[in-house]
């Protein structure tokens, strides 16, 4: 929660207050985002192919591995590993509103059984993008390191497609856990221009109030 300074004049007193500015998630709007539902690939991982249907909600677009035991998920016991025998891509498609902000929130890792070191995907939706890399230095299947990801984008029609997708070559890729995305309602906003405005004109208030008052005073 941010919050900011607000200057009021009344009388000859200056009032200090603070507005909150809010930013509020709505509701996931994503089903099975921990990939905890769907085919289990048991203590290992099962390579899918495009069009499969293993995990529950997702679509398969590139070659991925579903993981189950080989490695610590981030949440839950499941996750993906977005390289199979080459990049990969999986995707879930949502309602959203035209014009409004969504908050896409996950779990980012690397397998740490394979290079390159630098993983690198790219989160795209409602025709934005964006990149993330984890380095994999120090890790192991015991300790993925898990870092949370956010981003945010604008819908632009009444269904929106997520899509996370590798960037490397190989069989070792960006791990992906715990995926959300959630509506942002912002409220109490005050922009800074405003704040300055209204801090200008609130001293210059003042000063006018004074001098008016010491006019007053000395005659």
């Amino acid at each position: 929660m941010l919050k900011q300074l607000l200057l009021t004049l009344t009388g000859a007193t200056l009032i200090t207050t603070f507005v909150d500015v809010n930013s509020v998630q709505g509701m996931n709007l994503i089903n099975n985002g921990s990939f905890e539902i769907g085919q289990d690939p048991g203590g290992n991982f099962t390579a899918l192919s495009p069009g499969a249907t293993n995990i529950t909600d997702w679509t398969v677009i590139g070659p991925v591995d579903y993981v189950g035991g080989v490695w610590q998920a981030s949440d839950g016991s499941r996750s993906v590993d977005l390289n199979e025998l080459s990049a990969g891509e999986i995707q879930q498609t949502f309602n959203t509103i035209v014009g409004e902000n969504y908050t896409v929130t996950f779990d980012l890792a690397g397998n740490p059984q394979g290079g390159p070191t630098l993983k690198s995907m790219t989160v795209l939706a409602a025709g934005d993008s964006a990149d993330f890399t984890f380095d994999i230095s120090g890790k192991s299947t015991s300790n993925m390191g898990w870092e949370t990801k956010t981003w945010m984008f604008t819908a632009t029609g009444s269904t929106t497609t997520l899509s996370f997708i590798s960037n490397n070559d190989g069989n070792a890729g960006p791990a992906l856990d715990n995926v959300s995305v959630s509506e942002t309602f912002v409220t109490d906003v005050h922009e800074p221009q405003t704040l300055m405005m209204l801090g200008a004109a609130t001293l210059i208030a003042l000063g006018t109030r004074f001098k008016q008052k010491y006019k007053s005073d000395n005659k």
